[in-house]
């Protein structure tokens, strides 16, 4: 053994005694919810990290995949209660296995936002489509994507971009616009970290109106061009795979007229 192995770390050991149970806090955006407690000492708790799930907070079950990650940032000694900061989010693997499909096409993007407050994020997002899509059409879809993240990302403080996301308005606008590419099945935000916050930066309050509509210019090659004549039925598409035609043929049985007593009659005879 080596003589860095054998020196031991001289520090004053703490023993149970000595921690503390301390209430974890949400942020603003969460209404300063707590979600858990964790134990420790006050100089050991700033950093720790800790998740909790979306079903914790709506009481809805399609929440329930959806894991909101938080890291402290200050500790009160006095009231035993943290603060934390919101760094990120992740649905779980068996999801977004769900997602994709036989003969689906999985279009994929990763992208860093800024926002309005110079928030940093890292963004994951897919798109699924309903059959196989050409890759002129994933292209398109994928641009459309990156675009529309960036238009609410420059014009949302980091309250409402989480918002955002969390609670699915940046899906809706993506698929509303992507579908008119090619039928879409899901389009979801799968995850999402923050990467730097600036100095002084602080939570505000959300102000509740509703988001604005984004419209993006997108320029169509030809083979991804779809007229509204030539738009795919969905639903025609998915029954056509439901619904089977058999052939049928009619089956002639063939009866034996000849009786037993007829047959020993011949081997009589012979």
């Amino acid at each position: 053994m080596s003589q860095k192995s054998r020196k031991k770390i001289k520090g004053k050991k703490v023993s149970f005694k000595d921690k503390h149970w301390y209430q974890i806090n949400t942020p603003k955006i969460f209404d300063f919810k707590p979600i858990g407690e964790i134990i420790g000492t006050e100089g050991t708790l700033v950093g720790r990290n800790c998740e909790t799930l979306l079903y914790d907070f709506t009481r809805s079950y399609k929440d329930i995949s959806l894991k909101l990650k938080f890291k402290i940032t200050d500790v009160n000694e006095e009231a035993k209660k943290c603060n934390s900061v919101f760094i990120g989010h992740q649905n779980t693997n068996d999801y977004i296995r769900s997602l994709v499909g036989r003969g689906s096409t999985k279009i994929k993007t990763i992208i860093n936002l800024t926002t309005k407050d110079e928030y940093i994020y890292r963004v994951t997002m897919i798109c699924t489509t309903i059959k196989r899509a050409l890759s002129s059409q994933q292209i398109l879809i994928r641009k459309i994507m990156r675009e529309i993240l960036s238009e609410f990302a420059t014009g949302l403080n980091h309250e409402k971009f989480i918002a955002g996301m969390i609670y699915g308005e940046f899906q809706n606008q993506v698929k509303r616009v992507a579908k008119t590419i090619y039928p879409l099945a899901n389009a979801v935000i799968i995850k999402s970290k923050l990467l730097s916050i600036p100095e002084g930066g602080q939570d505000e309050e959300v102000p509740d109106d509703q988001f604005d509509i984004v419209e993006v210019d997108i320029k169509r090659s030809r083979k991804s061009e779809i007229r509204r004549s030539e738009r795919i039925n969905v639903k025609k598409l998915v029954n056509r795979n439901r619904k089977k035609t058999y052939k049928t043929t009619p089956i002639t049985p063939t009866i034996d007229t000849k009786s037993k007593d007829t047959k020993s009659k011949d081997t009589n005879s012979g």
